[in-house]
């Protein structure tokens, strides 16, 4: 019998979302929760998985975007609308100096002026580990940000963070697909 019958045979027109069952799967064994999952249809069949870190008295709105492909991604909204054109000079002098020290992750800012912090993931389905997402989380990206985020305000002349009330995006960062 030929493979392709076999498939046909056992319906699963839908294989499973690998790294987002076994992430959903750690989370549930460790009673971990403030995820909100969603699914896309897109060609890497992504998942993302919407959450917030506490850091330096703000609360940072944070995407784990996990997909069929090598990649996946941690994505933090560290500023909200804060880059604009009188400190976009400046913002990324600063941000370049940041990225050309730190390796595990690098800061973007986006085309509408937020300020984000990206941690890429590689791995595929029998190497991903989701424990990795929880240790660059908190052991990594969390007490980066407790001291970076004393210090941004200076380089962005104002307040940094999502905590301003001006305006609120329901989802301000945006998924990768």
């Amino acid at each position: 019998m030929a493979l392709e019958n076999v498939k046909d045979q056992t319906g699963n027109t839908n294989p499973p979302r690998v790294k987002a069952e076994r992430f959903d799967r750690f989370m549930k064994d460790r009673e971990v929760s403030g995820f909100h999952r969603e699914e896309y249809d897109d060609q890497f069949r992504t998942v993302v998985y919407f959450s917030g870190l506490q850091t330096a008295g703000q609360q940072q709105f944070v995407q784990v975007i996990l997909n069929d492909s090598i990649y996946g991604m941690i994505k933090v909204l560290v500023g909200h609308k804060v880059v604009n054109e009188q400190n976009q000079a400046k913002v990324l002098e600063y941000l370049n100096q940041l990225n050309n020290r730190f390796g595990a992750f690098k800061y973007i800012v986006t085309p509408d002026g937020n300020l984000e912090l990206d941690c890429s993931l590689i791995a595929n389905d029998e190497t991903f580990d989701p424990e990795a997402i929880m240790v660059m989380l908190l052991n990594v990206i969390q007490p980066h940000l407790e001291s970076e985020l004393l210090r941004l305000p200076a380089v962005v002349g104002g307040p940094v963070g999502v905590n301003v009330e001006e305006e609120k995006d329901e989802r301000p960062i945006h998924p990768v697909h």
